[in-house]
């Protein structure tokens, strides 16, 4: 009796709709553009540890940190990171209050558990410490270009409620990135400089910052007052 054969599988699962797009030359051109207006923000940043999280579009060229002491590199790589280290973005292998910067580079858009990634996020900044979120603008009309695509844009005000919530606090929000030219739904004007983009909120990203609060000394309680009654005697 001839044996029975199962149809092969394949090498590679096919490709998501958030691959396919990413995998787009158009894609690569916009995050990298995005992405080097706020290499300064990530170059003056200082301290021992920083974390950096990448697209898994691969980009030109890593982020500079040089006031950091020791950086840790990771690549998306469908519902995990990958690179100096292979975890889920959930739970981070790294000790509590280790990290002086955290930058996330759209991956809030791809994340499948965007809570988990932003408590994560909140455990591991030391006090003080920087998150930067740079992120797909969705009230830009170049939201055309990713929707139906399968990311899910974050606007900064929906990331208030959550980060504040966490313990940390919002410093600032810029937006930063090409403007829509209107024409051609894959077409965006040069990005002009950072300093142009603060309040344009037609821009195709954003980036927000928000630091660790620090926690202060707890005040003591004040005793009560003694408050002196008079004494109302029997006449």
């Amino acid at each position: 009796m001839p044996a029975l054969h199962s149809p092969r599988q394949p090498d590679t699962p096919p490709a998501t709709p958030q691959q396919r797009w990413l995998q787009r030359a158009d894609t690569r051109d916009l995050l990298q553009a995005c992405q080097r207006e706020v290499a300064a923000d990530i170059a003056r940043s200082s301290g021992r540890y920083g974390l950096l999280v990448h697209p898994q579009v691969p980009l030109e060229a890593r982020l500079i940190t040089a006031n950091l002491h020791t950086s840790t590199h990771l690549q998306r790589r469908g519902r995990q990171f990958d690179g100096d280290l292979r975890c889920d973005e959930s739970a981070l292998p790294m000790a509590d209050d280790s990290l002086a910067l955290i930058y996330l580079g759209f991956a809030f858009e791809l994340s499948s558990d965007p809570v988990g990634l932003a408590a994560e996020c909140a455990r591991l900044l030391e006090p003080e410490g920087r998150l930067l979120v740079l992120g797909l603008n969705p009230w830009s009309p170049a939201h055309l270009r990713w929707l139906g695509h399968g990311l899910h844009s974050w606007s900064p005000e929906a990331l208030r409620p959550l980060l504040t919530g966490l313990g940390l606090d919002i410093l600032q929000c810029r937006y930063l990135g090409g403007l829509w030219s209107g024409g051609d739904a894959t077409a965006l004007d040069a990005a002009e400089p950072a300093s142009a983009t603060v309040g344009n909120p037609l821009r195709c990203a954003f980036l927000l910052e928000a630091r660790r609060r620090e926690p202060g000394l707890t005040p003591l309680r004040a005793a009560p007052a003694r408050v002196a009654t008079a004494q109302v005697g029997a006449g």
